[in-house]
């Protein structure tokens, strides 16, 4: 991902926050197939992950679409993107210490070679996606203090 979007930075920002929520929506529908005889708690722990995920997803495109339709981008609009950016990147990290937590308590996916090199893989996707994110926050918090300074 490059970081030469300017002022749209948080465009960028908030279009991969939207992508790899949906990735991860899926995510919890590809363990529960590919384990299919999963313990019923993690299942019910994957629904709602799920549900969290397409939630976050759908607020992350109406911050988009507010970006996109407004014309001056107010350091309140940065840290609100920020602050949501955030609460995405805390939920990849609950997910992924679950999917931990899978891979060493649930016996279907610890018998299963397949269940734990999937899981690993979906495990490292969302650790790509905190990384990513991160750095583009870094950027963002750095732009919003240079906004606010600017602004006022």
């Amino acid at each position: 991902m490059r970081f030469i979007y300017g002022e749209m930075n948080i465009l960028r920002a908030l279009e991969e926050a939207e992508f790899w929520k949906r990735q991860e929506s899926e995510h919890t529908v590809v363990i529960q197939e590919v384990v299919p005889d999963l313990e019923e708690e993690y299942v019910n722990k994957l629904i709602e992950y799920k549900e969290i995920f397409d939630s976050t997803e759908s607020r992350i495109t109406q911050y988009i679409e507010n970006i996109v339709n407004n014309q001056n981008i107010s350091p309140r609009i940065y840290e609100d993107n920020a602050q949501l950016i955030n609460l995405a990147i805390k939920q990849s990290q609950v997910f992924i210490n679950f999917l931990s937590m899978l891979l060493r308590e649930s016996d279907p996916v610890m018998n299963d070679p397949i269940s734990t090199t999937v899981i690993n893989h979906i495990r490292r996707e969302s650790e790509y996606f905190i990384g990513i994110v991160s750095a583009f926050l870094d950027l963002l918090m750095q732009d919003t203090a240079n906004k606010r300074k600017n602004f006022y």
